[in-house]
């Protein structure tokens, strides 16, 4: 029976672990992992900045609290909620024909529905393990409290480091702060509760605070780029143009006639990728008349970088032009991507990637021409 405690003690903390991680990965693209959520055209674009935060969160928490051991019945029961939940999510993806990457770890470790599924029964029937056979009566020192965040912050560096070259100096300012969380669990006072009810809201307000939702801050439409240059492609060209960056193909595509959405996208661009997600899905949620949308890219050698633009946006391909890399420069300010809401030639709005407005692209295609 010695055995079977110390086994589910120590399993307990790995499936903190595992939550823990699972939420820091989230957090580090957590902007693909809000394109997911809107992708299935489930909830609005705002809500889905919310509930993947709130999602987060409560990996946050759950971790903390099956690492600490406190809470013991009602920590697992909600560990095996969460999951089950999940499954049943990842189980519709699935159904509807979803393969891409769940975000169940962020980008750092790709999993499909079906893997993301198995990974949840195998944590599910630990948990079941854990719950029976776990004690209530014993908590890991601060100082093993310590040792774990501390092992689990250094996993994590070296795995991002090492294997994707890139470090999110705000995940670890997460980790130190559920740290912080993982050290007060192990104290005596932990069972006051007041410092219970800050101890919860730490990683609410440390994600929400780390990484603000879109609509918190963007919500402009007058994005930077170089309208007049614009301008002069889209209408007949003249001879006053006629010079090295000139792009007739644009003044051929009428897009100075009725309402058009004008889309300068990088294909190597990450947030251009979201972008286009993000007006895809946009109109095959709303089924709006998506003839009058144009993707404008710069001339690149690598024509399968295109290919993969699509596949990794999931965005159908509309009206697209390839236009020389300079003028593309030119016209985007070298900040991309751009989004321009064009009506008879004049440009009514200019969104990057943050602050496309669902709202505003709905009505705007909306208008019969």
């Amino acid at each position: 029976m010695k055995a079977l405690r110390i086994s589910a003690s120590t399993l307990k903390i790995l499936a903190g672990i595992v939550f823990l991680f699972s939420a820091v990965a989230k957090f580090v693209t957590i902007d693909a992992f809000e394109m997911y959520i809107y992708s299935f055209g489930l909830f609005p674009m705002v809500m889905c900045f919310y509930l993947a935060r709130i999602v987060l969160a409560l990996e946050l928490i759950l971790g903390a609290s099956l690492i600490s051991h406190r809470n013991h019945r009602f920590t697992v029961l909600m560990a095996l909620l969460f999951l089950i939940c999940f499954i049943v999510f990842l189980t519709y993806a699935h159904l509807v024909g979803r393969t891409d990457n769940c975000h169940c770890f962020g980008d750092l470790i790709p999993f499909n529905p079906v893997q993301s599924i198995f990974k949840n029964a195998i944590l599910v029937l630990a948990l079941v393990y854990i719950f029976k056979f776990a004690p209530q009566d014993w908590h890991p020192r601060w100082w093993l409290i310590v040792l774990i965040y501390i092992a689990t912050g250094v996993l994590f560096y070296f795995y991002m480091t090492r294997i994707h070259h890139v470090l999110d100096l705000l995940a670890m300012v997460m980790m130190f702060a559920m740290l912080c969380v993982g050290v007060l669990a192990s104290m005596s006072f932990y069972n006051k509760w007041y410092v219970t009810t800050a101890l919860i809201l730490t990683p609410i307000v440390t994600t929400f605070t780390l990484t603000p939702p879109d609509s918190w801050f963007y919500t402009g439409n007058d994005e930077r780029y170089d309208a007049e240059l614009f301008r002069q492609q889209i209408t007949a060209v003249d001879e006053s143009i006629q010079d090295s960056v000139a792009a007739p193909e644009l003044s051929n595509l009428g897009l100075d006639r009725g309402r058009q959405i004008v889309a300068f996208f990088s294909p190597k661009c990450g947030y251009c990728r979201l972008a286009a997600e993000k007006i895809a899905t946009i109109v095959d949620r709303y089924n709006l008349d998506s003839g009058n949308i144009t993707y404008i890219f710069p001339e690149v050698r690598d024509s399968a970088s295109y290919d993969l633009f699509y596949e990794d946006s999931r965005s159908p391909r509309f009206n697209e032009v390839h236009i020389d890399k300079e003028l593309f420069i030119h016209i985007t300010r070298a900040a991309f991507p751009i989004v321009l809401l064009v009506e008879d030639g004049e440009t009514t709005a200019s969104y990057a990637y943050r602050n496309i407005n669902e709202g505003a692209i709905k009505s705007f295609l909306e208008v019969k021409h």
